[in-house]
């Protein structure tokens, strides 16, 4: 038989797995490791670059900012410059020079806006005084060579403030080191350092200097603990620190600590105030008479130009017995003037009139009755009255009857009226001679009184006592019984006749209402500066409007008004303070007056001065 066998099912065989090829991989895995950090690496260099070149922008921009900046602290310092002379005129803007700063171009553009307005000054170490404010602005634009850019606008005040709105106003060094007792009510300014030290002497209102403030003397090493200032709640404080002790920043937080910051010094950043006068010109100019080469800035200022009374005075005819005839008169406007009889009772020469102690000199008066002058002028106003008088003296020397020719008001207790019913009118007397006061001015104390703007300018003045009572013409005669001005009687008062030696005499109680500019008597130099040796004291404030009597605590000088002194006296300098055996000070009663306050109520012709004051600053990009 046959078969076919039948073959078993097949065992699988066991799989394997596959086994791909993986060469090159690496180098795969390698460059996608590159990729990525090259991503991110770009990412970092492109942030890095992003962040470098924004730095790079802020550094130009600050830069450029800086630059415009100090562009515009460049124009500020040049227009500061142009107001030493005391006032911004449109001469002085057109001459602003473009500030160069290497790597930057610079362009500026410097204007006044609007019109000057008088205002009260509200920020600024004067604030709280009225000035003629002109405002000034700014513009400064800096590029540099990447085209960046900023632009710096600054906003400034010309500021011309009305020299009588401070009660003390010095340009040089001012010593207030009174014996008697003193209190000022009145803004204390001094564009040099401030001496004070006293037993009983306060200052009711501010004190400020650009320069330094010393609670000491100046001609030597020694101070007193009585000086007191009032703070804002008008309680006297103690002076216990000056300049010397704290300086900067510490005398600063110092003075608003004890008095409100009422002492003020270059530390609060106070600033000098000058006369718009030229460069080279001296502040004495201010009394001087007129010249022909004076330019149309000095003319602004002499109160000679400003005149609209112009009076020579032929000295030679100090003894002719008229002096009306040795003098040349000159009104502005078409005023007219006093005729040749009234001419004599206004204007008296009197030579030798009296010993002068200070000054060791027969004082050569041209005696001007402000009495008889009033009568003339208020008989018709409108053509008669006096704004502004000036005295010009020519000749002079080498003869004892004019050798030392002076101005002498007298009968002043009312002045004359004012040309309009709207005007407060007003009187100043200029000269460049020394002045002297006899008896009480612009009186305003007693019922009947009427008070009046007025000014006494001159190389110095001296204040003498109201006559003997019932006497004012310092009469020798028996009608005036006890009160004759005679060797028997010796009564209290000035009299010319009884002052022919240098011995003191007991003076009355006088008053004077009026503004004082006139020259000094300085102290030589500070005993603790290099080179200072044996300086001689010039008497200070409380000896800058003069005396000659034996005044003494119960005997009141009242004073009203504003004491000026810008420069030092020229003709009144024949000896030095410290001869003083000649007099005994007064009680001083002096304040400011509040009305000068108010621009209408301030003197004919008074000076200004200027400073220039930052009021804004914004940076434009």
């Amino acid at each position: 038989m046959s078969y076919r066998s039948t073959p078993s099912p097949a065992t699988p065989l066991p799989t394997r797995p596959v086994i791909r090829d993986r060469r090159g991989f690496a180098l795969e895995a390698v460059l996608l490791i590159l990729v990525m950090f090259s991503v991110i690496i770009l990412a970092g260099l492109s942030a890095v670059t992003t962040i470098s070149r924004t730095s790079d922008a802020d550094y130009r921009g600050a830069r450029v900012s800086y630059a415009s900046e100090g562009g515009a602290d460049d124009i500020m310092s040049q227009l500061d410059a142009a107001m030493q002379d005391g006032i911004i005129n449109g001469a002085d803007i057109a001459s602003i020079q473009t500030p160069e700063i290497p790597g930057y171009a610079i362009t500026q553009t410097t204007r006044t806006t609007g019109t000057p307005v008088t205002r009260t000054i509200t920020s600024g170490p004067f604030s709280g005084l009225y000035s003629l404010n002109q405002p000034i602005d700014i513009q400064v634009t800096a590029r540099d060579s990447a085209g960046s850019r900023a632009m710096a606008v600054l906003s400034v005040n010309a500021q011309t403030i009305p020299l009588f709105q401070f009660g003390v106003f010095y340009e040089e060094d001012l010593e207030i080191l009174p014996g008697q007792v003193m209190t000022f009510a009145g803004w204390v300014h001094t564009n040099g350092n401030l001496y004070l030290s006293s037993n009983n002497v306060t200052f009711q209102s501010n004190l400020t200097t650009p320069d330094s403030a010393f609670w000491q003397r100046k001609d030597k090493n020694d101070r007193l603990s009585g000086v007191y200032i009032n703070n804002n709640a008008g309680t006297a404080v103690k002076l216990d620190f000056d300049s010397r002790s704290l300086s900067g920043p510490a005398f600063k937080t110092r003075s608003e600590q004890k008095f409100n910051g009422r002492l003020m010094t270059n530390a609060h950043g106070v600033r000098p105030l000058k006369l718009p006068l030229p460069a080279n010109v001296p502040p004495i100019a201010l009394v001087e008479p007129k010249a022909g080469g004076d330019d149309p800035m000095v003319q602004a200022v002499k109160m000679a130009w400003k005149a609209d009374w112009y009076i020579t005075v032929n000295a030679t005819g100090m003894a002719s017995g008229n002096i009306c005839k040795f003098m040349l008169q000159e009104r502005t406007g078409g005023l007219a003037l006093p005729d040749s009889t009234m001419c004599k009772k206004i204007f008296k020469a009197k030579p030798n009139a009296f010993e002068e102690g200070r000054e060791r000199i027969g004082a050569d008066l041209i005696d001007v009755d402000i009495g008889m002058l009033r009568v003339w002028s208020d008989s018709a106003p409108t053509s008669r009255s006096p704004g502004i008088m000036y005295f010009e003296i020519q000749g002079g020397a080498g003869h004892a009857n004019y050798d030392y020719v002076a101005i002498r008001l007298r009968n002043g207790i009312r002045l004359p009226k004012s040309r309009t019913l709207a005007d407060t009118g007003g009187l100043t007397i200029a000269t460049n001679r020394p002045v002297y006061v006899l008896g009480d001015y612009n009186r305003n104390s007693q019922v009947g009184d009427v008070w009046r703007p007025a000014a006494i300018m001159g190389d110095a003045v001296t204040f003498l006592s109201n006559p003997p009572i019932g006497n004012p013409n310092m009469d020798t005669t028996s009608a005036y019984g006890d009160y004759r001005c005679t060797t028997a009687k010796h009564p209290d008062g000035w009299c010319d006749i009884l002052q022919t030696t240098f011995t003191k005499r007991k003076a009355r109680a006088t008053e004077v209402n009026a503004a004082i500019l006139a020259g000094h008597s300085a102290t030589t130099c500070d005993y603790a500066r290099a080179g200072c040796s044996s300086p001689q004291y010039g008497g200070g404030l409380e000896n800058f409007p003069r005396f000659l009597e034996n005044w003494g605590s119960d005997r009141v000088f009242r004073y009203t008004g504003s004491l000026v002194s810008l420069f030092q006296s020229r003709v009144a300098n024949r000896y030095a303070w410290s001869n003083r055996a000649y007099y005994d000070p007064p009680a001083r009663q002096w304040s400011f007056d509040v009305n000068f306050r108010f621009p209408e109520r301030l003197p004919p012709g008074t000076p200004s001065v200027g400073t220039v004051l930052q009021t804004a600053f914004r940076p434009l990009y």
